[in-house]
């Protein structure tokens, strides 16, 4: 009996203890995905699949890599040596979908931002992650009206300057987004997924996010 008790006490703090971790950290890189994906870490480095339509007719898989290698290596040749973008792989989507994704590695933010602010996404995309005072200044956060994710009250422009050391994301690309923290607050339109990644596919224009 004694042995049954002390295993069900261990078995409860191994429970609690995951949950508070899962509560606390930043989500987990996705090992695959199914649609347009972001993946931010906590040094900034930000992962992008982009998903395209695909289905061999016009091209195959190598000549899809060989493409995206050649758009990055000329990017990267233009605004050497600022900017940081690789190719890291290209597959097509397991799901019979006739996609194809291809993911990027960007070093930054702004990097990011530059590449899918040109011909690839139609040179309108933008992606911006840091500190919400560094949004503020570059005009980020002008009548932004944000949700809290747990009872939807609104979080408004003046509250989002008193909250000037935490952490924001900013974009117009529609994903579902991994956070490198956890979410307090999101745009309307934007929902949190099941394995807290969040989903922008439905917010028009700008989409927040406010990380705790």
């Amino acid at each position: 009996m004694y042995m049954k008790e002390k295993i069900g006490r261990l078995m409860a703090m191994v429970c609690l203890c995951a949950l508070f971790c899962t509560g606390c950290g930043e989500t987990k890189k996705p090992e695959s995905v199914t649609g347009q994906t972001i993946y931010i870490s906590k040094e900034g480095e930000i992962t992008l699949w982009l998903v395209t339509d695909f289905d061999g007719a016009d091209y195959n898989i190598s000549e899809l890599t060989s493409m995206a290698v050649k758009e990055v290596s000329q990017f990267n040749a233009d605004r050497a040596p600022e900017a940081f973008v690789t190719v890291e792989k290209v597959e097509a989507l397991p799901d019979d979908s006739g996609r194809a994704a291809v993911t990027y590695q960007f070093g930054n933010w702004q990097s990011c931002t530059d590449f899918i602010g040109n011909e690839l996404f139609y040179g309108t995309n933008q992606m911006f992650y840091g500190m919400v005072s560094e949004a503020l200044s570059m005009g980020y956060g002008s009548e932004a009206i944000l949700k809290n994710v747990k009872d939807n009250t609104l979080y408004t422009e003046e509250q989002l300057k008193q909250v000037s050391g935490q952490y924001l994301i900013v974009t117009d690309v529609k994903a579902d987004i991994y956070c490198p923290g956890r979410v307090a607050y999101i745009s309307d339109g934007a929902s949190l997924n099941e394995d807290g990644s969040v989903n922008t596919f439905e917010v028009e224009g700008l989409a927040y996010i406010l990380l705790k």
